[in-house]
């Protein structure tokens, strides 16, 4: 898995309206570049969360470029110190993207693993109804080699077993002492099937950080989200309802 996966956060000030900028950006995305693979927003609490997929640095890029009147519009209209953007991919094609970033806006780089898994083919030209499952890790000081040792056994866990046939993308990555791994599934129950695969080795990496240097991100449709919940809610996860207008191109 090589592409370029965008979650741009805003915290939008309570009483501000933003879902009217949802059909304005969705319009855009469509008429832009071709180099786009997923695109959508999810919602949580009054928090906005823009889930957007790129085959490579140069289609983000482009895609910048043709929002950028929007997306200044939001910015303005909520304040940059309530956007927060991370933004994942091969270390190779990061960098092209990294002088073009605005220095006003925080965004963190997650240096996407080479092993990084791409198990079955995107859709195109539908609805998205993905499931993204994005845990992140705390790596405690002088532990990340030992972290990046347990790699192979989760990729061979996740490729070979009864969870594969469901899961789109699969790969670890790391920005600072934070690693991430970047789930993405065709539904609650593919990513259910992929838990059982790597549940005899998920405590491992669990017991090394602490539940305090744990977070869980869930983005999904509303029924996706609440078929994973008696699972993912007592681990702390934070759920986002992924918008019906959300799609692959």
């Amino acid at each position: 898995d090589t592409h370029i996966a965008l979650a741009v956060i805003f915290d939008v000030p309570a009483g501000e309206d933003y879902k009217s900028y949802f059909p304005k950006f969705y319009a855009k995305v469509k008429a832009g570049t071709k180099d786009t693979l997923y695109y959508g927003f999810a919602t949580c609490g009054n928090k906005v969360l823009c889930r957007e997929g790129y085959t490579n640095a140069a289609g983000m890029l482009a895609h910048t470029a043709e929002v950028k009147d929007e997306l200044e519009g939001m910015i303005k209209q909520i304040g940059k110190e309530k956007v927060k953007i991370l933004c994942s991919g091969p270390p190779s094609e990061l960098e092209k993207i990294k002088p073009h970033m605005d220095g006003r806006l925080p965004i963190k780089f997650v240096d996407l693993d080479a092993g990084s898994l791409l198990l079955n083919a995107f859709p195109k030209g539908c609805a998205d109804t993905h499931v993204t499952i994005l845990p992140e890790f705390i790596v405690p000081a002088g532990k990340v080699d030992e972290f990046k040792a347990g790699f192979p056994k989760f990729y061979a866990a996740t490729k070979n077993g009864p969870g594969a046939a469901g899961c789109l993308y699969y790969g670890f990555g790391f920005s600072g002492d934070s690693m991430y791994c970047r789930e993405g599934y065709k539904s609650a129950e593919d990513c259910m099937k992929h838990g059982a695969d790597v549940k005899d080795i998920i405590d491992e990496p669990l017991k090394a950080v602490g539940a305090a240097n744990f977070k869980l991100n869930v983005v999904g449709p509303a029924a996706e989200l609440e078929k994973l919940k008696p699972k993912l809610a007592p681990r702390g996860a934070v759920f986002w309802e992924l918008d019906a207008g959300s799609f692959w191109l």
